[in-house]
């Protein structure tokens, strides 16, 4: 009996770990779905001066248009057009693309942002 109740847990746990990893190509899918494109085009997102400049203000910018805009998406959903966005257009740091390797003068390579880009495939933009 206490075996089954550590395996459920753990499944359980793993599922919850699973969901929490933002998905950006649903992000896509979220936002070329929605009307974001109705209240401004991707330039909002490419300009010198844009207001955006950390993640949490893009998360909070994502919150803010999801509300005006009624989409209704969950947490999971704004975290993935979040990524989506991020990926595509802001590129921010993310615990998911930090390098937790030690210096390169150590002699053990770090990921690099080009290795890290060749493991993640390129999102297709969106046409306006």
């Amino acid at each position: 009996m206490k075996a089954i109740v550590v395996l459920v847990s753990g499944l359980l746990l793993s599922t919850t770990v699973l969901a929490a990893q933002p998905d950006p190509e649903n992000g896509r899918k979220l936002f070329s779905e929605s009307r974001c494109l109705s209240c401004h085009g991707t330039d909002v997102f490419t300009r010198t001066n844009r207001k955006v400049k950390n993640l949490q203000q893009l998360e909070s910018r994502v919150r803010s248009c999801d509300a005006n805009l009624s989409t209704n998406w969950f947490d999971d959903q704004i975290l993935d057009v979040v990524a989506y966005l991020n990926q595509m257009f802001y590129q921010f740091d993310t615990p998911a693309t930090r390098s937790t390797a030690p210096p390169p003068h150590t002699g053990t390579a770090s990921l690099t942002s080009s290795t890290r880009d060749a493991l993640q495939p390129p999102l297709q933009p969106l046409a306006e």
